[in-house]
């Protein structure tokens, strides 16, 4: 009788264990690139926009950011373009 809670109990615990390998993101345990662009007038303006839209990304990925580099240059008539680019890892 005991044996056989033991046992109910081991095959329990083991199809918690499955569920939550399967539940897991499938990036789960990688680093991805992303790259953003951010508009405006000015160079300050542009990266805050990129920078939201990283952060953005980076939850929709579930992960956090790592290593961003920001470059900006000219774009369309009086304003800039704010190339970000990071790793997000889980």
């Amino acid at each position: 009788m005991i044996m056989n809670k033991v046992s109910i109990a081991g095959v329990l615990l083991s199809a918690v264990a499955a569920f939550a390998v399967v539940a897991e993101p499938a990036l789960a345990g990688t680093c991805v690139p992303v790259t953003v662009k951010g508009r405006g007038p000015d160079p300050a303006t542009a990266t805050t926009k990129a920078a939201v839209k990283l952060t953005q990304r980076a939850a929709s990925l579930r992960g956090k950011v790592k290593n961003s580099s920001t470059n900006c240059q000219k774009g369309p008539p009086g304003g800039f373009v704010c190339t970000t680019s990071a790793v997000v890892c889980p």
